[in-house]
């Protein structure tokens, strides 16, 4: 018998308390509550994994009403990123993403998700200095597009610029990612500007 996929109180605290803070409509929040949310009462310790879901198609469509599912889903991928940084977990992920780089933190984003949930798995293979493909057991939403928006801007946020995530072979669980990034520009700039400062010095030189 496989255990059942909980959801931890954090992840459902990152979206709907910090991202959305006080901005959710009566109607949204009563919504909420009929799928097991209750936001005026302490979280419950975890959620299923299908009230999670439940949580995010009322959000998707009261928050983002008459957005195509596929958008809506991605921007609650991009905020729940956003404010999941904002966690006591996420700040100490936060300053070593910072300091380690985008591929670090994909190639270690396993670590990341099992904070979050009891279930989720992630495979990574590298494809460039800047590009991977990175696939997920569970992409933890009907949408794929959630996974995607959240991995672009964890990308963003850990340095990187320019960031996509494209998702592939979803199966209505399962996904592979392919995730590319280029340089932010002041890394580059700083990269060019050693490199020329190394090319004026040689050609200082006297000649021997």
């Amino acid at each position: 018998m496989n255990p059942e996929k909980l959801v931890h109180a954090q992840t459902v605290e990152a979206l709907f308390l910090r991202a959305f803070e006080n901005r959710l409509t009566p109607a949204c929040r009563q919504a909420l509550k009929k799928a097991g949310l209750d936001l005026e009462q302490k979280l419950e310790r975890t959620y299923s994994l299908e009230q999670w879901k439940d949580f995010l198609r009322i959000a998707a469509a009261h928050v983002y009403g008459g957005v195509p599912a596929e958008a809506a889903y991605y921007s609650l991928g991009e905020r729940f990123m956003d404010a999941w940084f904002g966690t006591f977990f996420g700040r100490a992920l936060l300053g070593v993403a910072k300091l380690a780089g985008p591929r670090r933190l994909l190639l270690h984003a396993g670590r990341g998700f099992r904070a979050g949930n009891t279930f989720s798995e992630v495979t990574v293979v590298e494809r460039g200095p800047t590009s991977l493909e990175l696939g997920m057991n569970d992409v933890l939403a009907d949408q794929p597009t959630f996974a995607a928006g959240l991995l672009a801007r964890a990308v963003e946020l850990a340095g990187g610029w320019r960031a996509v995530a494209i998702p592939e072979g979803f199966d209505g669980t399962t996904c592979t990612f392919h995730i590319r990034w280029s340089e932010a520009p002041a890394a580059v700039a700083a990269l060019n500007g050693s490199a020329t400062a190394d090319g004026q010095a040689a050609g200082s030189r006297p000649r021997a």
